[in-house]
């Protein structure tokens, strides 16, 4: 079964911790927003929206096959 509709950004797991303070910086409108790549602001919203899906989820997800 293919499900590429649940993978992470792939530059997710690439990104150092100083990256990540760097994208914080521009989404806090600290510096502009032409310090980080559209690639991750992608994968910053990517991480921001699983922590708020998590963070609202009442149930475990659960995969129904048809």
């Amino acid at each position: 079964m293919k499900v590429n509709f649940m993978r992470t950004h792939p530059l997710r797991e690439a990104l150092t911790h100083e990256d990540w303070n760097r994208i914080h910086l521009a989404w806090e409108g600290e510096t502009p927003e032409d310090s980080i790549t559209e690639e991750e602001w992608e994968a910053a919203t990517d991480l921001m929206f699983d922590a708020i899906a998590t963070k609202i989820q009442t149930h475990m997800g659960v995969l129904v096959l048809q």
